[in-house]
């Protein structure tokens, strides 16, 4: 049985939003009795949003860290997301963020989300704190494209840092962690993962991650495909 581990802000969320938005079957989705790295594809919130809506078990999604501080948030929207991503104003950007900035912590931190400083030595702490959960036996899941706003179906180029998961898992269990490719479909309405994804034991981790994130980006593709999607 898995534990559950969300705060109340995001319970409360998730049973409103469910309540007005079209019902994503979990019916081919598994859950483990280890703890699993899920890997999705993110196009564009689209994967977030419904695999974390509609997952029959809590997760935590690796987050980037901008998004559980509130003043950084609040700039990323306004600076960014708002004004030159969307191409607002720069004052009705700043009305829009100031209100969301509050609404995206409380709900990232609710979420018992895993920061993600990419480029900086904090992200040494984002991995032990991800064998931390995975060691209490709880799941994780990662969105990893690189181009994270692309809204197609077909999983491009992949971000290959996650799977470092596995090197520091393994250094304090010995064992290796499965990583669990989770499509989410939009013509299907549901939730699929496919088998999970090993390292091998007495390989060189450097030589086989690419095979291992050509893998789970194959999987992705043929879940994709299957539905028609």
């Amino acid at each position: 049985m898995k534990s559950k581990f969300y705060g109340p802000f995001v319970r409360m969320i998730k049973k409103t939003v469910r309540m007005v938005t079209p019902t994503y079957s979990i019916i081919d989705f598994k859950v483990f009795d280890d703890p699993v790295v899920y890997i999705s594809h993110h196009q564009n919130m689209f994967g977030p949003f419904h695999a974390l809506l509609w997952s029959p078990i809590h997760i935590h999604p690796w987050v980037l860290h901008v998004f559980s501080d509130r003043k950084e948030c609040y700039k990323q929207y306004s600076e960014y997301t708002f004004s030159e991503r969307a191409g607002m104003n720069k004052t009705i950007a700043k009305l829009i963020a100031y209100p969301l900035s509050f609404f995206i912590t409380n709900l990232i931190n609710s979420l018992r989300s895993i920061s993600v400083n990419r480029g900086s030595r904090k992200i040494i702490q984002t991995f032990k704190e991800s064998v931390t959960v995975l060691q209490k036996g709880e799941d994780i899941i990662i969105f990893p494209d690189i181009d994270y706003a692309d809204a197609s179906s077909k999983t491009k180029a992949l971000y290959e840092g996650f799977l470092l998961i596995d090197k520091f898992y393994f250094k304090s269990t010995g064992k290796h962690i499965a990583f669990v490719p989770l499509y989410v479909s939009k013509n299907k309405k549901t939730l699929i993962t496919s088998e999970p994804i090993y390292f091998q034991d007495g390989q060189d981790f450097d030589q086989q991650k690419s095979k291992v994130l050509e893998k789970i980006q194959a999987s992705l593709n043929q879940m994709a495909k299957d539905c028609e999607d």
